[in-house]
């Protein structure tokens, strides 16, 4: 009897590691495609941004100035370590959409998360005459602060920069870089500790700005 107990436990505990060790490992496939689709839904959006533009209109239909016009992306609005902020058809409907990133750094409701949201354009100020964001979940368990960064012809740019205080500069990107860290939510019983994962995708657009200095539409 003491040895078919021995025998039992010995058999239960391998068969709770093992369960232990399957709920850990779907865990972090949930974490890893999670963060996968986010990238890849951003890295879409992205190369969508600043179309259609002021070259896909006659000269005296838009509105002036063009930028505030809710019917031609300007591209690029603004990008910081934590926040990516851009306009661009991304749905193929026709109407532009102001698109937002944002890093939630809270403790609260899952975060820190990343969010999104996206809009319809109207006419306004891309910066600061547009909609209130109304943000949505895309990624949880986030780690790292310095997510987004820019590069104009392989140079790194220093963040923030926006369409109303670095036009030029704004105008110049030619790459977006995002690196997510993610942490998950439960320990792994092996190693005593949450499985962290880290992605990171580059994104080489065609920024169409109509900010750039000297010319209408630059498309970098």
């Amino acid at each position: 009897m003491v040895l078919l107990l021995v025998i039992s436990a010995v058999i239960f505990q391998v068969i709770n590691m093992s369960t232990e060790r399957s709920a850990t490992e779907q865990v972090k496939l949930d974490m890893f495609q999670e963060a996968r689709e986010f990238m890849d839904q951003m890295t879409r959006e992205l190369r969508l941004a600043g179309y259609p533009n002021r070259r896909n209109f006659a000269l005296n239909v838009l509105i002036n100035p063009l930028i505030n016009d809710s019917r031609a992306a300007v591209g690029l609005v603004k990008v910081d370590s934590g926040e990516l902020w851009f306009e661009g058809d991304v749905d193929g409907t026709g109407t532009v959409s102001v698109v937002h990133y944002y890093l939630d750094t809270s403790t609260t409701n899952n975060c820190p998360c990343l969010k999104r949201s996206a809009l319809p354009k109207i006419n306004g100020h891309p910066l600061t005459g547009q909609t209130t964001a109304s943000y949505q979940l895309e990624v949880q368990g986030v780690m790292n602060t310095n997510i987004f960064s820019a590069y104009s012809d392989a140079t790194s740019l220093s963040l923030p920069l926006d369409i109303a205080s670095n036009a030029s500069s704004i105008a110049s990107i030619d790459t977006v870089m995002a690196t997510l860290s993610l942490q998950a939510s439960t320990i792994d019983p092996k190693t005593k500790t949450k499985p962290v994962t880290t992605l990171v995708t580059t994104v080489k657009m065609n920024n169409c700005s109509p900010v750039a200095p000297l010319q209408e539409t630059s498309c970098n």
